[in-house]
């Protein structure tokens, strides 16, 4: 099957996920839960959104399988909404909008660099083949749908 094929064959996995990312709050939430925001009143803090615009957005997130909702107190009863293996598996994504944003959209609002606390080191992560561990660019790749190659 073609690229052209292949890329265009039923809704994509691409399409999926921007349209998980787009809903309500989603992303901004995402961003705050990978800096470990993890209640209610404090995604309401940091981002300053109505709490039902924030209340829907952490629904579907839940829903999608990507928060896990989580009480934390009773009486009245408190929840706190923790990353899933398929949230935490999102990271990436977020790494390289970053780095996107930050080389061709640029503002003027403070960069912030990320310390990779294993060696103490700023990081700037990188995309690559998990086979060759060359970089990973589109001029490189090759779209094909499974059992077609």
């Amino acid at each position: 099957m073609t690229d052209e094929r292949a890329r265009n064959h039923g809704t994509t996995s691409v399409q999926r996920t921007e349209e998980l990312l787009r809903y309500g709050a989603s992303s901004l939430v995402l961003r705050e839960a990978f800096f470990r925001v993890r209640r209610f009143d404090d995604f309401q803090r940091v981002l300053d959104i109505s709490r039902s615009v924030l209340s829907r957005t952490l629904k579907h997130l839940v829903e999608a399988g990507i928060l896990e909702r989580r009480r934390y107190q009773q009486r009245p009863d408190r929840y706190e909404y923790l990353l899933t293996e398929a949230g935490l598996e999102l990271y990436p994504v977020f790494l390289v909008m970053k780095q996107w944003g930050e080389k061709w959209l640029g503002d003027d609002a403070r960069d912030i660099s990320l310390h990779h606390v294993t060696c103490g080191h700023v990081s700037t992560p990188q995309l690559t083949c998990d086979h060759c561990g060359g970089p990973v660019h589109a001029r490189d790749m090759r779209y094909v749908i499974d059992g077609d190659a």
